[in-house]
């Protein structure tokens, strides 16, 4: 029996979901670039299909905690049963922030707003979180402005138009008590723009940061060169951080959309796990990130499955169409 993406991703084996995702103490966050705004007006290959199968895949198979899709333009989107999200938007830039709804309940009001002031672009949403076991957190899905591309860090402070978020940020901290922040974002930072001045230096956030690896997140139409590292989650809280980003092979064919000289500049999903417990006792780093890559091989090449019944399947019936059209008109 051929397994649907999402009946795939269910129906990995018990054992690895509970050491990977599963294991007490931890939280699971994504955050995927998707430009879906591009797919939803290019639309070649069914690109907006997938991406929404593909999303929802994640959610479930990863279980993930918190999650920031950028530009995921799909109307009439439902997530799966137990997510929800929120949505910041500037103009036409949309920002999703999902949470799990059996782990966490947002506590007051989002507060969302633009990074980019004239022309509004480039949103954010800031929410306060609580779970049931009293635990707060402040998550916080962002798609930062382009800086101007220079290795010089001092054009960069001047250039990434981060204020609005820091104000943002202050803001929620200060109304709730909670220094605990979880950030998911399209950073558009260059490699050589470390997560820690992001998070201390544009950010004026506090405590000691665990992130994700500068990975090429960015982008197909370029290449994914080695100075896109823009795709980053970071945390002020957990011992540990483990990472690993999606889809680091051949692309599917779906992602790539062209419309005249241009290129769709789809970006990979990074999902990271955040340890909150010391190492003793648990599963090390090593072992997280090789049960991750693992996981995440499966769950993709149940994803190419489904989309190869169904391309199967479709073009069978066409020809079964061509055929019975055929027989038709021999009739007559």
């Amino acid at each position: 029996m051929l397994l649907d993406a999402r009946s795939c991703a269910l129906a990995m084996p018990p054992v690895l979901a509970a050491a990977t995702f599963e294991a007490p103490l931890s939280i699971v966050a994504l955050v995927w670039g998707s430009s879906c705004l591009q797919f939803q007006v290019w639309n070649q290959n069914d690109c907006a299909e997938n991406v929404v199968e593909a999303l929802n895949t994640f959610l479930v198979a990863f279980d993930v905690d918190f999650a920031a899709v950028i530009e995921l333009a799909a109307p009439g989107y439902q997530s799966p049963s137990g997510w929800d999200f929120m949505v910041g938007k500037c103009g036409h830039d949309l920002v999703h922030l999902f949470y799990n709804r059996m782990r966490w309940e947002p506590s007051g009001a989002n507060v969302t707003g633009c990074m980019q002031p004239a022309p509004l672009d480039r949103p954010f949403v800031v929410q306060h979180f609580v779970s049931p076991e009293g635990e707060k957190v402040i998550a916080t899905a962002a798609h930062f402005p382009h800086p101007t591309f220079t290795e010089d860090l001092g054009v960069y402070r001047q250039t990434a138009q981060t204020s609005e978020l820091k104000r943002a940020l202050e803001e929620v901290r200060q109304a709730t008590g909670t220094e605990k922040v979880v950030l998911m974002a399209d950073t558009n930072a260059w490699s050589w723009v470390s997560n820690d001045m992001i998070w201390h230096d544009q950010l004026a956030l506090p405590g000691t940061l665990v992130s994700t690896d500068l990975m090429q997140t960015c982008c197909a139409d370029a290449g994914f060169p080695p100075a896109f590292t823009f795709d980053r989650i970071m945390a002020n809280f957990g011992s540990s951080m483990s990472s690993t980003a999606l889809y680091g092979g051949d692309l599917p064919n779906w992602t790539i959309q062209v419309k005249g000289q241009k290129i769709g500049a789809f970006h990979r999903p990074v999902v990271a796990r955040v340890q909150l417990t010391s190492a003793g006792g648990g599963l090390s780093g090593v072992w997280i990130a090789m049960w991750l890559l693992l996981f995440s091989t499966l769950v993709l090449a149940g994803v190419l499955a489904a989309l190869l019944f169904r391309r199967w399947r479709r073009r069978r019936d066409e020809e079964y169409t061509t055929s019975s059209s055929g027989e038709e008109e021999s009739m007559t």
